[in-house]
Protein backbone atom coordinates (compact mmCIF):
# COMPACT_ATOMS: atom_id res chain seq x y z
CA UNK A 1 0.00 0.00 0.00
CA UNK A 2 1.20 3.38 -0.90
CA UNK A 3 0.36 6.71 1.56
CA UNK A 4 1.53 9.73 -0.24
CA UNK A 5 1.69 13.10 2.05
CA UNK A 6 1.58 16.11 -0.21
CA UNK A 7 2.93 18.62 1.68
CA UNK A 8 5.15 16.40 3.27
CA UNK A 9 7.74 19.22 4.66
CA UNK A 10 4.73 20.53 7.20
CA UNK A 11 6.71 20.64 10.04
CA UNK A 12 2.45 20.72 11.59
CA UNK A 13 1.31 17.99 9.97
CA UNK A 14 3.35 14.84 8.67
CA UNK A 15 5.24 14.41 11.94
CA UNK A 16 1.37 13.44 13.32
CA UNK A 17 0.61 11.36 10.68
CA UNK A 18 3.80 9.52 11.08
CA UNK A 19 3.25 8.26 14.13
CA UNK A 20 -0.23 7.39 13.68
CA UNK A 21 1.35 4.95 10.87
CA UNK A 22 3.73 3.75 13.24
CA UNK A 23 1.14 2.94 15.76
CA UNK A 24 -1.16 0.47 13.30
CA UNK A 25 -0.98 -3.04 12.76
CA UNK A 26 -2.66 -2.86 9.72
CA UNK A 27 -0.39 -0.46 7.80
CA UNK A 28 3.05 -1.92 8.82
CA UNK A 29 5.11 -2.54 5.65
CA UNK A 30 3.17 0.19 3.92
CA UNK A 31 5.20 2.80 1.88
CA UNK A 32 4.55 6.53 2.95
CA UNK A 33 5.91 8.81 0.57
CA UNK A 34 6.09 12.27 1.38
CA UNK A 35 6.29 15.17 -1.47
CA UNK A 36 6.89 18.33 -0.90
CA UNK A 37 8.24 21.96 -3.46
CA UNK A 38 10.45 23.14 -0.17
CA UNK A 39 13.80 20.41 -0.34
CA UNK A 40 14.98 21.69 2.59
CA UNK A 41 12.02 21.21 5.05
CA UNK A 42 11.13 18.18 3.13
CA UNK A 43 14.48 16.53 4.22
CA UNK A 44 14.62 17.77 7.40
CA UNK A 45 10.73 16.13 8.18
CA UNK A 46 12.07 13.28 5.74
CA UNK A 47 14.67 12.43 7.92
CA UNK A 48 13.29 12.72 11.15
CA UNK A 49 10.69 10.58 10.41
CA UNK A 50 12.90 7.85 8.69
CA UNK A 51 14.93 7.90 12.20
CA UNK A 52 11.70 7.97 14.17
CA UNK A 53 10.49 4.89 11.77
CA UNK A 54 13.40 3.17 12.99
CA UNK A 55 13.82 3.27 16.78
CA UNK A 56 10.49 2.09 16.62
CA UNK A 57 11.50 -0.90 14.73
CA UNK A 58 8.51 0.10 12.45
CA UNK A 59 8.61 -1.66 8.60
CA UNK A 60 7.41 1.33 7.32
CA UNK A 61 8.78 2.53 4.36
CA UNK A 62 9.17 6.46 4.59
CA UNK A 63 10.26 7.65 1.05
CA UNK A 64 10.55 11.27 -0.08
CA UNK A 65 10.05 13.10 -3.33
CA UNK A 66 9.85 16.80 -4.91
CA UNK A 67 8.04 15.24 -7.89
CA UNK A 68 4.07 15.20 -7.85
CA UNK A 69 4.00 13.04 -10.07
CA UNK A 70 6.10 10.90 -8.54
CA UNK A 71 4.24 10.84 -5.31
CA UNK A 72 0.45 10.63 -6.78
CA UNK A 73 1.52 7.26 -8.72
CA UNK A 74 0.05 4.19 -7.58
CA UNK A 75 -1.25 5.80 -4.31
CA UNK A 76 -4.40 4.39 -2.61
CA UNK A 77 -4.18 7.60 -0.45
CA UNK A 78 -3.31 10.92 -0.85
CA UNK A 79 -3.30 12.84 2.14
CA UNK A 80 -3.14 16.93 1.55
CA UNK A 81 -1.75 19.44 3.61
CA UNK A 82 -0.59 22.75 2.03
CA UNK A 83 -0.70 26.48 1.66
CA UNK A 84 -0.24 27.72 -1.56
CA UNK A 85 2.01 30.99 -0.73
CA UNK A 86 2.74 30.20 2.76
CA UNK A 87 1.91 32.24 5.64
CA UNK A 88 3.54 34.99 3.41
CA UNK A 89 1.19 34.86 1.18
CA UNK A 90 -1.32 34.92 4.60
CA UNK A 91 -0.27 37.67 6.03
CA UNK A 92 -2.09 39.53 3.24
CA UNK A 93 -5.34 37.74 3.53
CA UNK A 94 -5.02 38.92 7.68
CA UNK A 95 -3.89 42.85 7.23
CA UNK A 96 -5.62 43.91 4.33
CA UNK A 97 -9.31 42.88 5.45
CA UNK A 98 -8.20 44.46 9.07
CA UNK A 99 -7.57 47.84 6.87
CA UNK A 100 -11.29 47.54 6.59
CA UNK A 101 -12.56 47.25 9.75
CA UNK A 102 -12.69 43.27 9.60
CA UNK A 103 -10.48 41.67 11.79
CA UNK A 104 -10.15 37.79 10.92
CA UNK A 105 -9.49 35.71 14.07
CA UNK A 106 -8.27 32.69 11.48
CA UNK A 107 -9.15 33.96 7.82
CA UNK A 108 -8.48 30.75 6.00
CA UNK A 109 -12.20 29.59 5.16
CA UNK A 110 -14.60 32.65 4.59
CA UNK A 111 -14.67 36.23 5.08
CA UNK A 112 -12.55 38.39 2.33
CA UNK A 113 -9.51 36.73 3.94
CA UNK A 114 -10.77 33.05 3.35
CA UNK A 115 -11.72 33.22 -0.03
CA UNK A 116 -8.38 34.91 -1.15
CA UNK A 117 -6.77 31.98 0.15
CA UNK A 118 -9.29 30.21 -1.92
CA UNK A 119 -8.57 31.73 -4.97
CA UNK A 120 -4.57 30.65 -5.19
CA UNK A 121 -5.67 27.20 -3.53
CA UNK A 122 -8.12 25.89 -5.71
CA UNK A 123 -6.52 25.86 -9.16
CA UNK A 124 -3.54 24.28 -6.96
CA UNK A 125 -6.13 21.18 -5.80
CA UNK A 126 -8.14 21.56 -9.37
CA UNK A 127 -4.74 20.21 -10.44
CA UNK A 128 -4.37 17.67 -8.17
CA UNK A 129 -7.15 15.86 -9.02
CA UNK A 130 -6.20 16.62 -12.84
CA UNK A 131 -3.23 14.41 -11.56
CA UNK A 132 -4.92 12.01 -9.37
CA UNK A 133 -7.37 10.87 -11.88
CA UNK A 134 -4.29 9.82 -14.95
CA UNK A 135 -2.19 8.47 -11.65
CA UNK A 136 -4.04 7.05 -9.35
CA UNK A 137 -7.84 7.19 -10.20
CA UNK A 138 -8.93 4.67 -7.62
CA UNK A 139 -7.38 6.54 -4.89
CA UNK A 140 -8.83 8.71 -1.78
CA UNK A 141 -7.98 11.79 -1.35
CA UNK A 142 -7.99 12.77 2.38
CA UNK A 143 -8.14 16.74 2.76
CA UNK A 144 -6.77 18.88 6.22
CA UNK A 145 -5.94 21.79 3.98
CA UNK A 146 -8.29 24.88 4.35
CA UNK A 147 -10.86 26.37 3.18
CA UNK A 148 -11.60 22.99 3.75
CA UNK A 149 -15.09 22.38 2.25
CA UNK A 150 -14.22 23.72 -1.50
CA UNK A 151 -10.61 22.08 -1.74
CA UNK A 152 -12.25 19.25 -0.55
CA UNK A 153 -14.99 19.66 -3.10
CA UNK A 154 -12.98 20.88 -6.56
CA UNK A 155 -11.13 17.49 -7.59
CA UNK A 156 -14.23 15.77 -6.43
CA UNK A 157 -16.88 17.36 -8.78
CA UNK A 158 -14.33 18.22 -11.50
CA UNK A 159 -12.53 14.92 -11.67
CA UNK A 160 -14.34 12.09 -9.76
CA UNK A 161 -11.99 11.99 -7.39
CA UNK A 162 -13.06 10.41 -3.79
CA UNK A 163 -12.42 13.03 -1.32
CA UNK A 164 -13.27 13.66 2.44
CA UNK A 165 -12.45 16.71 4.43
CA UNK A 166 -11.10 15.95 7.89
CA UNK A 167 -11.24 18.34 10.78
CA UNK A 168 -10.92 17.87 14.53
CA UNK A 169 -12.54 20.79 15.54
CA UNK A 170 -16.03 19.51 15.84
CA UNK A 171 -14.67 16.12 18.05
CA UNK A 172 -12.49 18.07 19.99
CA UNK A 173 -15.64 21.01 20.60
CA UNK A 174 -17.84 17.66 21.11
CA UNK A 175 -15.73 16.59 24.03
CA UNK A 176 -15.80 20.16 25.78
CA UNK A 177 -19.14 20.66 26.27
CA UNK A 178 -19.26 17.05 27.51
CA UNK A 179 -16.75 17.25 29.82
CA UNK A 180 -18.01 21.01 30.88
CA UNK A 181 -21.43 19.07 31.43
CA UNK A 182 -20.11 16.82 33.87
CA UNK A 183 -19.01 13.83 31.80
CA UNK A 184 -16.32 11.52 32.79
CA UNK A 185 -13.00 12.30 31.46
CA UNK A 186 -12.26 10.70 28.24
CA UNK A 187 -16.01 9.50 27.40
CA UNK A 188 -16.79 9.34 23.43
CA UNK A 189 -19.57 12.37 22.71
CA UNK A 190 -22.71 10.83 20.88
CA UNK A 191 -24.17 14.01 18.35
CA UNK A 192 -25.62 14.92 15.46
CA UNK A 193 -24.20 17.70 13.75
CA UNK A 194 -25.15 19.45 9.87
CA UNK A 195 -23.77 22.41 8.38
CA UNK A 196 -20.50 23.10 6.62
CA UNK A 197 -16.64 22.93 8.09
CA UNK A 198 -15.93 25.41 10.36
CA UNK A 199 -20.00 26.62 10.34
CA UNK A 200 -21.93 23.52 11.85
CA UNK A 201 -24.06 23.21 14.56
CA UNK A 202 -25.23 20.71 17.12
CA UNK A 203 -28.59 19.45 17.29
CA UNK A 204 -28.51 16.53 19.77
CA UNK A 205 -25.69 16.13 21.48
CA UNK A 206 -25.05 13.12 24.30
CA UNK A 207 -22.44 12.13 26.82
CA UNK A 208 -22.15 9.43 29.74
CA UNK A 209 -26.11 8.58 29.51
CA UNK A 210 -26.53 13.23 29.64
CA UNK A 211 -27.80 15.34 27.57
CA UNK A 212 -25.14 17.55 27.03
CA UNK A 213 -26.86 20.64 25.92
CA UNK A 214 -29.55 19.98 28.64
CA UNK A 215 -27.14 20.05 31.67
CA UNK A 216 -25.25 23.24 30.10
CA UNK A 217 -28.74 24.93 30.05
CA UNK A 218 -28.99 23.55 34.06
CA UNK A 219 -25.82 25.12 34.76
CA UNK A 220 -25.94 28.61 33.26
CA UNK A 221 -23.83 28.24 29.92
CA UNK A 222 -26.99 29.43 28.03
CA UNK A 223 -26.87 32.58 28.24
CA UNK A 224 -25.05 35.91 26.13
CA UNK A 225 -24.46 38.33 28.48
CA UNK A 226 -20.67 37.52 27.85
CA UNK A 227 -20.28 36.00 30.95
CA UNK A 228 -19.63 32.38 32.08
CA UNK A 229 -21.08 31.24 35.54
CA UNK A 230 -18.29 29.30 36.77
CA UNK A 231 -14.59 28.68 37.08
CA UNK A 232 -14.24 25.24 35.87
CA UNK A 233 -11.03 23.49 36.93
CA UNK A 234 -9.74 20.70 35.06
CA UNK A 235 -6.49 18.55 33.49
CA UNK A 236 -8.24 18.12 30.29
CA UNK A 237 -6.43 20.05 27.83
CA UNK A 238 -9.44 20.64 25.66
CA UNK A 239 -11.27 22.60 28.91
CA UNK A 240 -8.93 25.36 27.81
CA UNK A 241 -11.76 26.13 25.03
CA UNK A 242 -14.68 27.28 27.86
CA UNK A 243 -13.35 30.63 27.60
CA UNK A 244 -15.39 30.85 24.37
CA UNK A 245 -18.13 32.50 25.30
CA UNK A 246 -19.64 33.83 21.64
CA UNK A 247 -20.57 30.15 20.99
CA UNK A 248 -22.48 30.82 24.42
CA UNK A 249 -24.25 33.90 23.05
CA UNK A 250 -25.13 32.19 19.40
CA UNK A 251 -26.58 28.69 21.29
CA UNK A 252 -28.64 31.46 23.48
CA UNK A 253 -29.54 34.28 20.70
CA UNK A 254 -30.27 31.71 17.55
CA UNK A 255 -31.38 28.48 19.90
CA UNK A 256 -28.68 26.01 18.35
CA UNK A 257 -25.43 25.25 19.35
CA UNK A 258 -22.03 26.05 17.32
CA UNK A 259 -20.14 22.78 16.72
CA UNK A 260 -17.17 24.28 16.52
CA UNK A 261 -15.21 26.78 18.78
CA UNK A 262 -15.17 30.96 18.73
CA UNK A 263 -12.07 30.86 17.14
CA UNK A 264 -13.57 30.28 13.72
CA UNK A 265 -17.21 30.17 14.55
CA UNK A 266 -17.04 33.83 14.38
CA UNK A 267 -16.23 34.30 11.06
CA UNK A 268 -19.46 33.44 10.09
CA UNK A 269 -21.49 36.23 11.25
CA UNK A 270 -21.58 39.86 11.42
CA UNK A 271 -21.43 40.57 14.81
CA UNK A 272 -17.82 39.94 16.31
CA UNK A 273 -15.19 40.93 13.98
CA UNK A 274 -16.52 43.65 11.60
CA UNK A 275 -17.21 46.29 13.93
CA UNK A 276 -14.10 48.23 13.70
CA UNK A 277 -13.35 47.99 17.15
CA UNK A 278 -9.47 46.86 17.86
CA UNK A 279 -10.33 45.22 20.98
CA UNK A 280 -12.86 42.10 19.91
CA UNK A 281 -15.78 41.22 22.10
CA UNK A 282 -16.22 37.93 24.10
CA UNK A 283 -12.59 37.21 24.77
CA UNK A 284 -12.27 36.38 21.06
CA UNK A 285 -8.83 35.42 20.23
CA UNK A 286 -6.90 35.95 16.92
CA UNK A 287 -4.13 34.05 15.39
CA UNK A 288 -1.43 36.28 14.13
CA UNK A 289 0.94 35.08 11.36
CA UNK A 290 3.92 36.08 13.72
CA UNK A 291 2.10 33.47 16.41
CA UNK A 292 2.36 31.07 13.60
CA UNK A 293 5.72 31.69 12.67
CA UNK A 294 6.90 31.56 15.88
CA UNK A 295 5.14 28.03 16.14
CA UNK A 296 6.77 26.63 12.84
CA UNK A 297 10.38 27.67 14.05
CA UNK A 298 9.73 25.75 17.20
CA UNK A 299 8.77 23.04 15.41
CA UNK A 300 11.85 23.03 13.02
CA UNK A 301 14.15 23.33 16.07
CA UNK A 302 12.47 20.55 17.64
CA UNK A 303 13.28 17.94 14.54
CA UNK A 304 16.94 19.21 14.41
CA UNK A 305 17.53 18.61 18.35
CA UNK A 306 15.52 14.96 17.84
CA UNK A 307 17.92 14.11 14.84
CA UNK A 308 21.01 15.77 16.33
CA UNK A 309 20.55 13.60 19.88
CA UNK A 310 18.05 11.04 18.83
CA UNK A 311 15.65 12.03 21.77
CA UNK A 312 12.02 11.50 21.35
CA UNK A 313 11.17 13.82 24.51
CA UNK A 314 12.38 16.56 21.93
CA UNK A 315 9.88 16.19 19.82
CA UNK A 316 7.11 17.15 22.45
CA UNK A 317 3.67 16.83 20.74
CA UNK A 318 4.92 17.04 17.38
CA UNK A 319 2.24 17.50 14.36
CA UNK A 320 -1.55 17.63 14.66
CA UNK A 321 -2.25 13.97 15.53
CA UNK A 322 -5.66 14.10 16.21
CA UNK A 323 -6.89 13.70 12.47
CA UNK A 324 -7.24 10.34 12.56
CA UNK A 325 -6.52 9.81 9.11
CA UNK A 326 -4.82 6.31 10.75
CA UNK A 327 -8.09 4.90 12.09
CA UNK A 328 -9.73 6.64 8.50
CA UNK A 329 -7.05 4.59 6.36
CA UNK A 330 -7.75 1.24 8.45
CA UNK A 331 -11.59 1.25 7.96
CA UNK A 332 -11.45 2.04 3.88
CA UNK A 333 -8.73 -0.80 3.65
CA UNK A 334 -11.67 -3.05 5.74
CA UNK A 335 -9.91 -3.41 8.65
CA UNK A 336 -12.37 -1.62 11.36
CA UNK A 337 -15.45 0.74 11.04
CA UNK A 338 -14.59 4.15 12.39
CA UNK A 339 -17.29 7.29 12.82
CA UNK A 340 -15.95 10.75 12.98
CA UNK A 341 -17.65 14.54 12.16
CA UNK A 342 -16.14 14.89 8.59
CA UNK A 343 -16.67 16.46 5.29
CA UNK A 344 -18.29 14.76 2.44
CA UNK A 345 -20.21 15.33 -0.76
CA UNK A 346 -24.16 15.14 0.37
CA UNK A 347 -26.00 12.31 -0.84
CA UNK A 348 -28.87 13.92 0.86
CA UNK A 349 -27.77 13.85 4.66
CA UNK A 350 -28.85 17.15 4.88
CA UNK A 351 -31.98 17.67 2.82
CA UNK A 352 -32.12 20.82 1.06
CA UNK A 353 -28.54 21.26 0.19
CA UNK A 354 -27.28 21.28 -3.51
CA UNK A 355 -26.33 17.32 -4.03
CA UNK A 356 -22.91 16.85 -4.50
CA UNK A 357 -22.18 19.42 -2.13
CA UNK A 358 -19.64 18.75 0.93
CA UNK A 359 -20.57 18.94 3.96
CA UNK A 360 -19.92 18.26 7.42
CA UNK A 361 -21.81 15.61 9.51
CA UNK A 362 -20.71 12.91 10.87
CA UNK A 363 -19.76 9.67 8.47
CA UNK A 364 -18.83 6.24 9.02
CA UNK A 365 -16.14 4.43 7.50
CA UNK A 366 -15.85 0.92 6.35
CA UNK A 367 -14.65 -0.86 3.17
CA UNK A 368 -17.70 0.38 1.21
CA UNK A 369 -16.28 3.69 1.99
CA UNK A 370 -17.69 6.66 3.53
CA UNK A 371 -21.18 6.59 4.71
CA UNK A 372 -22.90 10.36 6.00
CA UNK A 373 -25.49 9.77 9.04
CA UNK A 374 -28.50 11.24 8.25
CA UNK A 375 -28.42 15.25 9.80
CA UNK A 376 -31.29 17.56 8.77
CA UNK A 377 -30.83 21.22 9.41
CA UNK A 378 -33.57 22.78 11.06
CA UNK A 379 -34.92 25.76 8.43
CA UNK A 380 -33.68 28.65 10.51
CA UNK A 381 -30.05 27.49 10.30
CA UNK A 382 -30.51 26.86 6.63
CA UNK A 383 -30.76 30.98 6.58
CA UNK A 384 -27.43 31.12 7.54
CA UNK A 385 -25.74 27.98 6.17
CA UNK A 386 -26.84 27.64 2.70
CA UNK A 387 -25.47 31.19 1.85
CA UNK A 388 -22.20 30.01 3.24
CA UNK A 389 -22.71 27.01 0.86
CA UNK A 390 -23.85 28.76 -2.19
CA UNK A 391 -20.62 31.36 -2.32
CA UNK A 392 -18.40 28.11 -1.78
CA UNK A 393 -19.99 26.15 -4.53
CA UNK A 394 -19.60 29.04 -6.85
CA UNK A 395 -16.15 29.90 -5.72
CA UNK A 396 -14.77 27.05 -7.40
CA UNK A 397 -15.64 28.26 -10.60
CA UNK A 398 -14.76 31.78 -10.09
CA UNK A 399 -11.45 30.88 -9.02
CA UNK A 400 -10.65 28.16 -11.72
CA UNK A 401 -12.34 30.27 -14.75
CA UNK A 402 -14.42 33.77 -13.29
CA UNK A 403 -13.65 37.44 -13.47
CA UNK A 404 -12.61 39.88 -10.69
CA UNK A 405 -15.94 41.43 -10.95
CA UNK A 406 -17.50 37.62 -10.39
CA UNK A 407 -15.55 37.38 -7.41
CA UNK A 408 -15.94 40.85 -5.71
CA UNK A 409 -20.02 40.07 -6.32
CA UNK A 410 -19.56 37.05 -4.13
CA UNK A 411 -16.98 38.78 -1.30
CA UNK A 412 -19.61 41.57 -0.95
CA UNK A 413 -22.41 39.07 -0.24
CA UNK A 414 -20.23 37.71 2.69
CA UNK A 415 -21.38 38.74 5.99
CA UNK A 416 -18.01 40.38 7.49
CA UNK A 417 -18.08 42.90 4.51
CA UNK A 418 -21.39 44.05 5.59
CA UNK A 419 -20.35 47.11 7.10
CA UNK A 420 -18.11 48.11 4.06
CA UNK A 421 -19.65 51.43 1.75
CA UNK A 422 -20.41 50.10 -1.64
CA UNK A 423 -17.15 50.17 -3.52
CA UNK A 424 -14.84 49.24 -0.47
CA UNK A 425 -15.10 45.76 -1.09
CA UNK A 426 -13.91 46.03 -4.36
CA UNK A 427 -10.95 48.30 -3.84
CA UNK A 428 -10.12 45.09 -0.66
CA UNK A 429 -10.20 42.53 -3.34
CA UNK A 430 -8.64 44.17 -5.84
CA UNK A 431 -5.78 45.38 -2.70
CA UNK A 432 -5.62 41.56 -1.98
CA UNK A 433 -5.53 39.81 -4.97
CA UNK A 434 -2.70 42.59 -6.60
CA UNK A 435 -0.86 41.44 -3.25
CA UNK A 436 -0.69 37.38 -4.18
CA UNK A 437 -0.70 38.26 -8.13
CA UNK A 438 2.03 36.06 -8.71
CA UNK A 439 -0.13 33.17 -6.69
CA UNK A 440 -3.58 33.56 -8.99
CA UNK A 441 -3.17 31.36 -12.50
CA UNK A 442 -6.78 32.84 -13.64
CA UNK A 443 -5.29 35.94 -15.00
CA UNK A 444 -8.53 37.22 -15.48
CA UNK A 445 -8.78 37.68 -11.30
CA UNK A 446 -6.19 40.14 -12.06
CA UNK A 447 -8.44 42.42 -14.71
CA UNK A 448 -9.44 44.98 -12.59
Amino acid sequence: MKISIIGGGSYLWTFGFVRQFIQSEYLAGAEVMLMDIDPSALDLVGDAARLYNRSHGSRLRIESATSLDRALEGAQFVLVSISTGGLAAMRHDLEIPERYGIRHTVGDTIGPGGWSRAARNIPVFDDLGLRMKRLCPDGWLINVTNPLTVLTRAPQRNHGIRAVGMCPGVENHARMLATLAGAKKGCQPDYIVTGIDHGSWFTQLHADGMDVLGRLKELGYYRSDDRLPSQVETNDPFMAFTANRAVFAMWREIGYMPSISDRHAVENWPWFLANGEEKLPFGIKRTSVAERERHNEERRQRLIAFLKTSDEGALGDMGHGNDPVREVIESLRGHRSFLWGSNYMNMGQIPGFPDGAVVETRCRFDAAGVHPQSSPMPDLLKSIVLPHLCRQEAMIDIALRGSFDELVALVVTDPLCCRLRVGQCREMMRELMTANAHLIPNKRLLEF
